[in-house]
C-alpha cells in the first residue's frame, strides 16, 4: 500500500507540475508529467517531469521527505540512473524537498569508491529544506500549487502567513490544495492549542473540503478520529477491530467512555499498520503504543507509520519504553 504521504506529494506536484518547474529550474520549459514508475525495480519516484532547456530535453526528478532516510542519496542515485535509463538515456536532475529538518539529506556530492580508494562514482543532486526557505518567497512566487508547504517554511506558522495561504487557495477555487495544505499542517502545529487553532482556521469550508479527493481517498475520519472509514485500504485487520469498539459507542457512555474507546480503537488500528507493515517492531510499537492516551497523538503517529518506506525509519517512530 502506497503511504498517505506518498500519494498527497504526488498528487500536490501533479496539480501544478509546472509551478514545481519554475520553482526548481526557472529556465526549464514543462512539457508533460511522465509515468512514475520505473519498471525495471517497480520503484516509484514521487514526480518525473520531462522538460526542455535551450532545445534540449530532460527529466526532473522529484522526492518529497517527512521523515528521515539513511540512504535517501543512495536511492536518489538509483533512481536517477534507471529514470535515464526508461526515457532514451536523456538526462535527469534529482531534487529532494525535505518537509522537516528530521528529514535532512547530506548535501552532495554522493561518492563510492573502490577497495583500492579510487572513486567510481560522484553523483549530484540538490536538497531544498522548507525551514530555511521564506514563508513570503513561496506566497509571494504566484505559483499556487506551492502554496500548501507554506506552514512548513520559515516563519510560516505565524498566523497571518497561515491566514493568507488559506486565503489565496480558496479565492481560487484549490479545494483539493487547501485540504492538502491541512494535513501538512499537521506534520507542523503539533501542541494542542496550536494544532486547534489550525483546525478551526478550515472549520468554514469543511463541506466543501469533504468533496476534495483528500478525504475521498484518505477519509475524513482518518484526518479527524483515526479509526472510521479512513483505512479501508491496506489496514483490515486493525480497522475491523476499530470499528467494532467503534459501534460500542452509545448514548449512555459518557464522554470519559468515548474517549477511552476512541483511544482503544485507534491503538488497534496503529498496530494493524505495524503488524502488516513492520512486523519486526511489533513488541516495540505496542509498549510505546501502550503508553499514548491523546486521541490526536496517536492519529500523528498513524500518519507517521503509514508513509515510512523503511524498517529504521519506522523503528524511529516508536521509542524504546523503559521496562
Amino acid at each position: 500500500m502506497a503511504g498517505a504521504w506518498d500519494s498527497m506529494a504526488k498528487r500536490l506536484i501533479g496539480a501544478n507540475p509546472e509551478h514545481f518547474i519554475k520553482w526548481l529550474a526557472s529556465e526549464a520549459t514543462f512539457v508533460a508529467v511522465l509515468d512514475l514508475e520505473l519498471k525495471s525495480k517497480h520503484l516509484y519516484a514521487d514526480a518525473l517531469l520531462q522538460i526542455t532547456q535551450d532545445d534540449k530535453p530532460g527529466l526532473l526528478h522529484i522526492e518529497v521527505q517527512a521523515y528521515r532516510d539513511p540512504e535517501m542519496q543512495v536511492r536518489l542515485l538509483e533512481y536517477n540512473v534507471l529514470a535515464s535509463r526508461q526515457y532514451s538515456h536523456i538526462p535527469v536532475y534529482s531534487y529532494v524537498i525535505c518537509l522537516l529538518e528530521v528529514a535532512d539529506v547530506v548535501d552532495p556530492p554522493f561518492t563510492r569508491r573502490f577497495l583500492n580508494g579510487e572513486e567510481v562514482h560522484r553523483f549530484y543532486y540538490q536538497v531544498i529544506r522548507l525551514w530555511d526557505i521564506p514563508a513570503e518567497t513561496l506566497l509571494h512566487s504566484g505559483w499556487t500549487g506551492l502554496l500548501p508547504l507554506v506552514s512548513l517554511t520559515r516563519s510560516g506558522k505565524q498566523p497571518e502567513m497561515v491566514k493568507e495561504m488559506i486565503d489565496r487557495l480558496a479565492e481560487a477555487n484549490e479545494w483539493d490544495l487547501l485540504a492538502i495544505s491541512r494535513l501538512i499542517g499537521g506534520l507542523t502545529f503539533k501542541k494542542g492549542p496550536e494544532r486547534e487553532w489550525f483546525r478551526k482556521r478550515f472549520d468554514m469550508f469543511q463541506d466543501i473540503l469533504k468533496e476534495s479527493w483528500v478525504y475521498q481517498e484518505i477519509g475524513q475520519e482518518f484526518l479527524e478520529q483515526g479509526y472510521e472509514k479512513g483505512l479501508e485500504k491496506g489496514l483490515k485487520k486493525g480497522l475491523e477491530q476499530g470499528l467494532e469498539l467503534g459501534r460500542e459507542q452509545g448514548l449512555g457512555l459518557g464522554r470519559e467512555q468515548e474517549q477511552q474507546k476512541r483511544v482503544q480503537g485507534l491503538r488497534l488500528v496503529l498496530m494493524g499498520l505495524v503488524e502488516t507493515h513492520f512486523p519486526e517492531i511489533t513488541r516495540q510499537a505496542q509498549q510505546y503504543i501502550d503508553t499514548i492516551n491523546d486521541p490526536e497523538d496517536l492519529q500523528t503517529i498513524i500518519l507517521k507509520i503509514s508513509t515510512a518506506r523503511r524498517l529504521e525509519e519506522a523503528r524511529g517512530i516508536f521509542p524504546e519504553v523503559a521496562s
